[in-house]
């Protein structure tokens, strides 16, 4: 096969989570975190009527939900019945994070496919959808290179066809106790932030990256399961617009980023959202009996110029770092990707 066109990302549009019960998850999102409205959709078969999980047809119902949250889009994806790469996770790894989705320039689908097949990776599952089929979308597992699996669509967001929405009422307004007002960071868990931050370079043209060394000396804080702890990691950051990817390597200590990788294995570790009090914040969400598994404050103790708080939220079946960012992190970047020429 000749070596085909290079694609160029231009955003990552959407983040998903693979659930059982679509409608439950979507009540709670709405509910604990103030994130909606939704818009809930049946999607599969028979409205893909090309519908393909691993180069086999297959017919699969499937009941989604999505809502733009700041950024990116966020939806939540349930199968009804058949086999797909939605049921084979939940299979693997439980109900959580699934995948990103990437925009291209040019929204040519079958270049992306083309190219991505060169590279390695053969879509894992793909169709059209929408009025005469016009809308087309791909999966590729990039876990081994990129960590995660990867979507692409020349679908770029709005309302699905025939969506209802949830809260119903127009005017509804949400109980949640913390309002999320937009995500914007998707983290995901590596051993080798260096090499990854690499891959995507090369891969996606995603970057530059700032790499940078992290933990207690830049944290005066730090707790690891509600308890004083010690430990360090590097991390990536490179921005797409107001989102931000995050690249995390546990190097030592105790930390929920080794954990994860110990019983899931690399991959998308959490979802980030701002807030103006971090303390308040942590505070609601532990009335609420979700647990911190991982904080700290950076800057001066003084001032609390910024800090950070991770929570286990099973009902959203995903974990949430609420972060009071300061004007400039307290450490400058030790290496970028690609290097500046």
């Amino acid at each position: 096969m000749a070596k085909p066109e290079k694609i160029k990302v231009t955003s990552v549009q959407q983040v998903c989570i693979v659930v059982k019960d679509t409608m439950k998850a979507v009540e709670a999102f709405w509910n604990i975190l103030g994130i909606g409205p939704w818009n809930v959709f049946t999607f599969g078969s028979p409205k893909v009527a090309d519908l393909k999980y691993r180069g086999k047809r297959v017919y699969v119902p499937s009941l989604g939900a999505v809502t733009q949250c700041g950024p990116i889009e966020l939806e939540l994806f349930q199968d009804v019945d058949g086999k797909s790469v939605y049921t084979e996770w939940i299979e693997e790894q439980g109900e959580g994070l699934h995948h990103l989705k990437f925009l291209t320039d040019d929204m040519d689908i079958d270049k992306v496919d083309r190219y991505m097949e060169w590279l390695g990776f053969p879509n894992i599952q793909c169709g059209h959808f929408g009025p005469e089929l016009k809308n087309q979308f791909s999966y590729y597992d990039t876990r081994k290179a990129l960590k995660c699996i990867w979507e692409t669509s020349n679908r770029s967001g709005g309302k699905p066809p025939g969506a209802v929405q949830y809260p119903s009422e127009p005017n509804a307004v949400s109980p949640a106790k913390v309002k999320v007002k937009g995500l914007k960071q998707v983290g995901i868990v590596v051993k080798d932030v260096i090499r990854t931050a690499e891959n995507y370079w090369d891969i996606l043209g995603i970057g530059p990256w700032e790499i940078r060394d992290w933990g207690n000396r830049v944290l005066w804080d730090r707790t690891y399961m509600g308890k004083p702890a010690w430990g360090r990691e590097r991390l990536a950051h490179a921005y797409l617009g107001d989102l931000e990817l995050e690249l995390l390597q546990p190097v030592e200590g105790d930390s929920i980023y080794a954990d994860w990788i110990e019983e899931h294995g690399e991959g998308l570790h959490h979802l980030k959202f701002l807030c103006d009090d971090i303390d308040a914040t942590s505070q609601a969400l532990a009335e609420q009996g979700f647990q911190s598994i991982q904080s700290g404050h950076f800057g001066d103790p003084a001032k609390k110029e910024g800090g950070f708080n991770y929570f286990d939220i099973p009902p959203l079946h995903c974990i949430f770092e609420p972060v009071h960012k300061p004007k400039s992190l307290p450490i400058e970047p030790i290496a970028i990707i690609p290097p500046k020429k």
